[in-house]
């Protein structure tokens, strides 16, 4: 048993190391189309408000507006 933890710790201290290189090395090469993106040309996103399986009610600014009338 005691045989069997010092094979897991000693693993344990080889692989945190060799993943932290190994996810460096992958981003690299992962991340590459992102180096040539310029968030200017992004398209922007709007996210608008949905009621499902409800009613949708007016805005209350409009109808503020309709009243002044």
């Amino acid at each position: 048993m005691e045989f069997l933890l010092t094979c897991f710790a000693a693993g344990l201290i080889l692989a945190v190391p060799v993943w932290i290189v190994w996810q460096r090395a992958d981003a690299r090469r992962g991340l590459a189309a992102m180096r040539g993106f310029d968030p200017r040309d992004a398209v922007p996103c709007g996210i608008e408000p949905v009621a499902l399986r409800a009613r949708l009610l007016p805005d209350p600014q409009q109808r503020d507006d309709e009243g002044a009338r």
